[in-house]
């Protein structure tokens, strides 16, 4: 279990609910984590995480509520999939309110009542993996049996309980250290940040 150090992230359903005088947003949270995968690119202080959650639509728009406060998630990372909807479920638009810079909202068109899979992806920072090695000699000397151990580090602000965990050996090139795109307006992200995010994100899907 990676020990949660700063704070949850939270996600949450929002539906749109009419009334004969009055209309109102009920405020519903999402059942937890069904898995989580962390793929940790130790090299720059880089880690891909992907969650799947199950989560009950209504037919129509569902607005769904995503917020990362006190985390080293990058906002301009997260993307939200549905990997076995097919064209039921649909991302209509994401909205960053201005009042509010750790949060995110996005409009889910849904065909039907139904319940889905989703994931949501994102990079974040603070998660780091060492490895220690042992050598066993046998009695005669003649050979030996290496061992090793993982030690991983979460400091990201996020408990990630239960993980399957990958780690990358070697480096990679980022513009921006994703701390620090953490905390910078989302429009102020280059376009080549995007694109290496695209291309690590294709990488651990092929793996």
């Amino acid at each position: 279990m990676l020990n949660k150090t700063i704070a949850s992230l939270c996600l949450s359903l929002l539906f749109m609910v009419t009334a004969a005088h009055a209309r109102n947003v009920d405020l519903s949270t999402v059942p937890d984590r069904q898995a989580v995968q962390l793929t940790i690119y130790n090299s720059e202080d880089l880690t891909l995480v992907r969650e799947t959650r199950i989560v009950t639509f209504k037919q129509g728009i569902n607005p769904l509520q995503f917020s990362w406060a006190n985390t080293l998630i990058d906002p301009t990372s997260v993307e939200l999939k549905f990997p076995s909807q097919g064209d039921s479920l649909e991302v209509l638009d994401t909205t960053f309110p201005h009042d509010k810079p750790q949060m995110l909202y996005w409009n889910v068109h849904s065909d039907a009542d139904q319940e889905a899979k989703i994931e949501i992806e994102y990079f974040t920072s603070g998660i780091s993996w060492s490895a220690d090695y042992i050598a066993i000699a046998d009695r005669e000397e003649q050979n030996l049996q290496l061992e090793s151990f993982v030690r991983i580090r979460n400091d990201s602000g996020e408990d990630y309980e239960n993980a399957q965990v990958r780690l990358v050996v070697g480096t990679i090139n980022l513009v921006e250290k994703i701390a620090e795109l953490a905390r910078i307006p989302v429009s102020q992200v280059g376009q080549l940040e995007k694109e290496e995010f695209r291309r690590l994100r294709q990488q651990a899907s092929n793996e």
